[in-house]
């Protein structure tokens, strides 16, 4: 019994001392990485900690003086304050924001990039006014990417009467020279931002340029509660312009605010589920609950909606939009 009290003591002291050390190193981390050397401060605390349970025989003690010093790097990082004013990365330069008169929505700064690479494009934002009495339907997109398993990002694309069709994107608004880490969202290294773009841009940026598998999946929804999920976001948006907020790899990411707007389209409650925090099967979610196609089997589903090829071919093209839904409309009503 005593050894497996020691051996739950030393896994407690080194995960905490773990944590402590990346708190201390990503607390404050921007595009110069994080700050290894205050890391190292975890050290001392290990070595305080191991101290006192090897000469005071204090195992209570040992983990107190963790619990402490991680109570304090938590107040820390606590204490770190979002902001909207920093020397952001080209690409996130502009936040989106929008003017709501009745069903009229006015969207400003939508993104327009036309790209030549992942780091090469012409840049270009826009305004555009929309009416929800016009929308036809809304898209649930997934992007998984290489790295990590389970990785993936998820946008939502509303398409209007008159052949418009706008992408939200909720992402982490990078400085220059920041790349994004699942661990440095987890201690306030980023802000969280709406993303507002043509699908050239956003979803054509991925399947061409950063060559991942694209899924195109058309929510099953009333009109109404499409319009609703639409002004859901646009109200988040609009909020998160006003008053920034930190990103959390956990629970303030991109799938999982995505849950929240789900839920005005969805007449169940969306679960929070290992689907949200691995969101490259949160087509599964989708399926499970019938907001998409659930007329063959989940694969047969994800084949019919993966755009690749589609998006390739209409690289580009004004009616971009239109071809990348075009087989899968065909395959969905076919006999």
């Amino acid at each position: 019994m005593r050894t497996f009290s020691n051996v739950i003591t030393a896994g407690v002291l080194l995960l905490g001392t773990a944590w402590s050390a990346l708190a201390a190193a990503m607390m404050g981390a921007g595009p110069e990485g994080p700050h290894v050397l205050r890391a190292v401060g975890a050290l001392v605390l290990l070595g305080l900690a191991s101290w006192v349970w090897s000469r005071k025989g204090s195992r209570v003690g040992a983990v107190a003086v963790v619990a402490l010093g991680c109570a304090g790097h938590a107040f820390a990082v606590r204490s770190v304050a979002p902001s909207s004013e920093r020397d952001w990365a080209p690409d996130l330069a502009r936040a989106a924001h929008a003017d709501v008169e009745g069903s009229r929505v006015t969207l400003h700064d939508v993104r327009d990039f036309r790209y030549r690479s992942t780091s090469d494009w012409d840049a270009a934002w826009y305004t555009a006014t929309y009416d929800t009495r016009e929308l036809t339907g809304a898209w649930f997109i997934v992007e998984p990417f290489s790295g990590f398993y389970g990785a993936a990002h998820t946008m939502v694309s509303f398409g209007f009467s008159d052949g418009r069709y706008v992408v939200f994107s909720v992402e982490v608004r990078r400085e220059k020279g920041e790349t994004f880490s699942a661990v440095g969202g987890l201690f306030r290294q980023f802000e969280l931002v709406y993303v507002v773009g043509d699908e050239r841009d956003l979803v054509q940026l991925r399947s061409n340029h950063r060559k991942d598998d694209v899924y195109l999946y058309p929510v099953k929804a009333s009109k109404e509660r499409i319009s609703d999920f639409f002004l859901d976001m646009v109200a988040r948006m609009n909020a998160l312009h006003a008053r920034p907020e930190f990103y959390d790899s956990l629970d303030n990411n991109c799938t999982t605010n995505l849950v929240r707007h789900f839920e005005k389209v969805s007449a169940v409650k969306v679960p929070y589920d290992h689907r949200t925090l691995l969101p490259a099967f949160s087509d599964a979610l989708a399926y499970e609950l019938g907001l998409i196609d659930t007329d063959a089997p989940l694969e047969v589903v994800r084949a019919r909606h993966r755009i690749n090829e589609r998006a390739l071919a209409a690289a580009d093209q004004p009616d971009f939009s239109r071809r990348i839904r075009e087989d899968g409309a065909q395959a969905r009503s076919a006999p």
